[in-house]
């Protein structure tokens, strides 16, 4: 019965499907090489997704992987429905949408196949108690010798603070309509609430502060994709969980914790003395010290890897561990960090923030990021980085060398151009497109039609005038944001260089997420 209530939001609020560049199995296999496993190659692997919605964070994942094999299975029919006329649009052959019951995974695939990568993001908090345990022993149950294992939820502390908004909505939509999960009136609560502390001036400090922290949240709920309030705030399922319970729940179920996707904690961050002191005795194993990070950080979100309860005697844990797996790995950056180079001036690791910095978006070697940062703390290095750039370096288990856009030697990938002319032909679509790496890349109609212009054909001044040509045959005139308004650009020269840095723009993009290809 309640999973057919879950079914019925689903089909009713259909979520926009994008791609999540934390579930990239590219990643996801540099994460668990880098803590001693020894995970299949990306690029000869069976992947199952679990609740897939429209497939959106895998049809791009099986185009850069067109030697994997992709399943994606979720409870909504209209979802699949609508995945599955978009991979037959695309012509993608490795991969297949089914609509299913998650707890009939191990039924229709036990015995029968075994998954190297098996993804569950924004699911499992939003599934009741038997379908949570479903999806921890399909896991153990379908995942190969080394497979790895994605589940993401919200967590505790951090959702305490969120979880009297999502309590105030639902009691006021059964109060105003008497359906416990309607949308309209959970947003009306809301507005309500904010009025009220508009008019609200609190004596007591503790006061101001529930009132400015409510405030704060409000806001980014009223800024939210109505589809994402309906299953956020208003769903009957939402149950975050502290990160101790989780990983004692995978591991009743045959699995153990590897790392998260996002977030690192180690007690070198802290400051010296009595405080790392204090931490290491207290939190001596590596469950309980990240616990304690999601306490000190109040965390409310967490992307967890697992694997095999088998495999908990592989996997490297300490930094001096990890170390031991460098040689398998390379260093990038995802974006240009000035904040890195800045924090980094006149320091002993500017050498190595100048290297990432100059290499971008090309990786960098173990060897080469020692050419230049010879000391011993490479891993620590690693993560104070990612702290600092707020998660702007990654790895990866392959090299990856820039290429520039040049006509007769370089060109948009070959199968991402019916994965792009689908998007094109069916504006609007509520699929995301994704990037090599799993990131979302801007879909507008411009971009994508100008991006098939990449074509090794083209020069870049003959996408210039393109869109110049398009712009006045559709007597447009561009504009641009100036004080918080649109402005139009009248003359020809502004014209011009609307265009030339529209093009550029697309040129970049295509440049640093990878898209190009010599031939």
């Amino acid at each position: 019965m309640i999973n057919s209530d879950i079914k019925s939001t689903y089909d009713e609020h259909t979520y926009d499907s994008y791609s999540y560049g934390q579930t990239c199995i590219d990643y996801l296999c540099a994460v668990a090489k880098f803590h001693g496993l020894d995970a299949v190659n990306p690029h000869n692997a069976k992947v199952l997704e679990i609740g897939c919605a429209m497939g959106g964070n895998i049809i791009g994942q099986a185009i850069n992987h067109p030697n994997s094999q992709f399943i994606g299975i979720d409870l909504s029919s209209e979802q699949i429905a609508i995945g599955k006329r978009a991979i037959d649009g695309i012509g993608c052959k490795n991969i297949e949408l089914i609509e299913m019951d998650i707890c009939n995974l191990i039924s229709e695939f036990g015995g029968k196949i075994e998954f190297d990568y098996i993804i569950c993001h924004g699911i499992y908090s939003w599934v009741p108690d038997f379908v949570r345990s479903a999806i921890l022993q399909s896991c153990k149950e379908l995942l190969s010798p080394n497979g790895v294992a994605f589940i993401s939820y919200n967590c505790y502390p951090g959702w305490k603070y969120v979880e009297p908004l999502r309590d105030f909505m639902r009691f006021c939509a059964v109060k105003s309509s008497g359906n416990v999960a309607d949308l309209e009136s959970g947003l009306n609560a809301i507005k309500f609430q904010k009025a009220f502390y508009a008019k609200y001036s609190p004596n007591e400090t503790s006061a101001t502060h529930i009132k400015n922290l409510n405030s704060e949240y409000i806001k980014h709920i009223q800024n939210y994709p109505k589809s994402y309030v309906a299953h956020e705030y208003m769903e009957i399922c939402n149950q975050p969980f502290y990160f101790l319970d989780f990983a004692a729940d995978a591991n009743d179920h045959g699995l153990c914790y590897v790392a998260d996707a996002t977030y690192h904690f180690d007690a070198s961050f802290l400051p010296e003395g009595a405080i790392s002191q204090y931490f290491r005795l207290s939190f001596d194993d590596y469950i309980s010290a990240n616990q304690a990070y999601d306490f000190l950080y109040s965390i409310r979100f967490r992307s967890s890897i697992l694997t095999k309860e088998q495999n908990k005697n592989k996997l490297a844990t300490s930094d001096e561990d990890k170390a031991k797996f460098l040689h398998n790995l390379h260093f990038k950056l995802i974006k240009p960090a000035p904040q890195l180079l800045s924090s980094a001036k006149d320091t002993y690791i500017e050498p190595l923030a100048r290297a990432l910095n100059d290499a971008f978006p090309s990786t960098l070697s173990l060897d080469e990021v020692r050419a230049v940062y010879p000391k011993d703390d490479i891993v620590f290095r690693y993560y104070d980085i990612r702290t600092l750039t707020n998660n702007a370096i990654t790895i990866t288990c392959e090299p990856l060398q820039k290429l520039l856009y040049i006509p007769g030697k370089t060109r948009l990938k070959r199968e991402y151009i019916p994965y792009l002319r689908y998007f094109l032909e069916n504006e609007g679509s509520p699929i995301g497109v994704a990037t090599p790496s799993n990131d979302r890349l801007n879909a507008d109609k411009h971009t994508l039609e100008l991006a098939l212009m990449f074509d090794g054909n083209h020069s870049i001044k003959d996408i210039q005038n393109h869109i110049k040509a398009k712009f006045e045959s559709e007597k447009l005139i561009p504009t641009i944001q100036k004080d918080g308004q649109n402005v139009p650009l009248k003359t020809p020269k502004e014209q011009n260089e609307y265009f030339k840095n529209a093009v550029e723009i697309i040129r970049l993009s295509l440049v640093n997420s990878f898209m190009l290809e010599e031939y």
